[in-house]
């Protein structure tokens, strides 16, 4: 076995350059399922003249959003395997998506190639700047005063923020008004609007609005306190044991051959760690949380099988 494995490395080896020659020159469309300004389409802009410089070739990235990430998933499942065509999604909402049976998704995990995990960014619960409230006590009172109607929006149905929401909810003893938006985006809009009284969303994404003091941030959903946001306890630490946050992460459809996977995993793994995007990554306070392919699958196979039973529980009637 071990032979084979020896054998077999130095013909991947040259399968993978050859794969990278190939896309020299060609233009490759990186496709973010969500709308422009939210972490998702942040990191992917980033990333991208790196990889331009790794491969090659011509990254256009495009925005196809709706759906809670579905379209623009869909359409990279549908895609051809040759590696002019990768995505940037979000867990745990790809894998949300297609554990709704309601939602009759036409991809599941064998639908796509995984390619890199790039970061985990924790979630924050934030109010409006010249909210009244200033802790998790205090917005659970908000919330208990005000049964039903107190808003709380999140990016999408059952993505990170809405299952943390859930969480916090069911720890207090309360219901909110919950409110879907299509992406970070225009959550942000409707918060800062007024629109809702409080939501969710990843350290990376709330903070550019909150140090232009647009937004206050009330709790972490992180095992410490993050260093982007300093001063700003974890909702543990609030008495509510949540830890919740983005994952984000490259995939290509299924069917990818050998050589072209290990020329966008090699591509991709020194893009991100290059010290180029270390720092703008820092100066967006989103942290990497590199995966290479075997690591990011496994990830995605136990989080599909964490998720199953609580999905259950949300689909039955009376789920938030």
């Amino acid at each position: 076995m071990l032979r084979r494995v020896l054998l077999a490395a130095p013909a991947l080896l040259l399968a993978a350059r050859a794969s990278a020659q190939s896309l020299t020159g060609r233009t490759v469309q990186l496709i973010v399922p969500y709308p422009p300004g939210g972490g998702n389409d942040i990191g992917a802009r980033a990333l991208a003249p790196l990889l331009e410089r790794e491969l090659g070739a011509s990254i256009v990235v495009v925005n196809r959003p709706g759906a809670a990430s579905q379209l623009g998933m869909a359409q990279l499942a549908r895609a051809a395997p040759d590696g002019l065509t990768i995505g940037y999604g979000l867990w745990p909402q790809t894998t949300t998506l297609y554990l709704d049976p309601s939602r009759q998704t036409p991809f599941t995990r064998a639908s796509f190639t995984p390619l890199c995990l790039h970061v985990t960014d924790p979630g924050a619960i934030v109010v409006k700047a010249d909210s009244p409230l200033r802790s998790l006590a205090e917005l659970v009172a908000a919330a208990r005063a005000r049964p039903d109607d107190f808003r709380m929006m999140d990016n999408g149905r059952f993505g990170h923020e809405h299952l943390a929401s859930v969480q916090l909810q069911q720890l207090a003893g309360l219901a909110f008004n919950q409110i879907h938006f299509q992406g970070a985006g225009p959550a942000i809009v409707a918060l800062l609007s007024s629109q809702t009284e409080a939501g969710i969303f990843a350290v990376g994404t709330a903070n550019a609005s909150v140090r232009q003091g647009l937004m206050r941030a009330i709790a972490v959903l992180s095992p410490q306190e993050s260093p982007y946001l300093p001063g700003v306890p974890t909702a543990a630490a609030q008495g509510f044991d949540i830890v919740a946050g983005s994952t984000r992460a490259f995939v290509a459809p299924a069917g990818l051959p050998a050589g072209l996977k290990l020329a966008w995993a090699g591509a991709l793994e020194r893009a991100i760690l290059s010290p180029e995007h270390r720092e703008k990554m820092e100066q967006l306070a989103i942290p990497i949380t590199y995966r290479g392919p075997e690591e990011f699958a496994r990830y995605w196979e136990l989080e599909e099988a964490a998720l199953v039973p609580l999905m259950q529980a949300l689909l039955r009637p009376g789920g938030n």
